[in-house]
């Protein structure tokens, strides 16, 4: 059976050292990770992880566009290290934008060649709050994530910036903006479960309401929400949130 080397990172020094092979002559003795059929598991399951943190991340992002504060580390991609941003929070903002219209341009892409979306039929976004559309998207790819991998018909291109291999669009996506939080990190951005409000990611402990029971009350950080629980009801909704997921498996 014909097998094909993977076109993810994990064949980076493998291509490397076919390129000098074929250029000056050299041999190597470095072997692929062949795909499953086109991708291979490692890489699979890398993808399936960056899209899990993927929603925590953009949140962390958000939470910088929302409060961020000028830096000389704000320059977005393609940007000259020259440039300012014009208003605090901008470069966040300019990159969650494009982050999130890339995934959704992903899924409207996967959604239409699978036969679930008709030709001509687009998403109803009016009045989804920013929080909802990161988390749909990120559960949609998710569960669309086998058949993007192998499926896909750019799943074989190498994982270069700018393809359209999904594997390397999610590669590229979590890595910029793991980068991007690492210049402005959100240290109270902890994962917890959705919001019972928006459904967005935004959930956090509070650091301005008082403690009740030693507890912080946790807050919604999206703005057109900033719905407020206490940590007993949020321990009360996880729970319910938790039986749900267990009834529907």
């Amino acid at each position: 059976m014909h097998q094909t080397p993977c076109p993810g990172s994990c064949n980076n020094a493998w291509r490397r050292a076919e390129t000098i092979r074929e250029e000056a002559g050299t041999e190597h003795h470095l072997t692929p990770t062949w795909g499953r059929p086109v991708q291979c598991d490692g890489c699979t399951e890398r993808a399936r992880q960056h899209l899990t943190e993927l929603p925590e991340l953009l949140t962390a992002v958000q939470l910088e566009a929302l409060h961020g504060t000028h830096s000389p580390s704000t320059s977005t991609i393609g940007s000259r290290s020259s440039d300012a941003p014009a208003w605090p929070g901008q470069a966040a903002r300019l990159l969650l934008e494009a982050i999130l219209g890339e995934m959704e341009e992903l899924e409207s892409d996967v959604l239409h060649r699978r036969g679930i979306w008709a030709a001509d039929a687009e998403p109803a976004r009016d009045g989804v709050t920013e929080g909802r559309r990161i988390t749909d998207v990120a559960r949609i790819l998710g569960a669309h994530l086998g058949w993007m991998m192998q499926h896909h018909p750019a799943a074989g291109e190498p994982h270069d910036r700018g393809n359209a291999n999904p594997g390397g669009q999610i590669r590229s996506w979590h890595s910029v903006a793991q980068r991007f939080i690492k210049a402005h990190p959100q240290h109270d951005v902890r994962k917890l479960a959705p919001c019972p409000g928006c459904k967005g990611p935004y959930l956090a402990e509070s650091r301005d309401l008082r403690l009740v029971g030693d507890r912080p009350y946790i807050e919604c950080r999206d703005p057109g929400c900033q719905r407020i629980l206490t940590s007993a009801e949020y321990d009360a909704y996880v729970k319910a949130l938790a039986a749900g997921i267990s009834a529907a498996a």
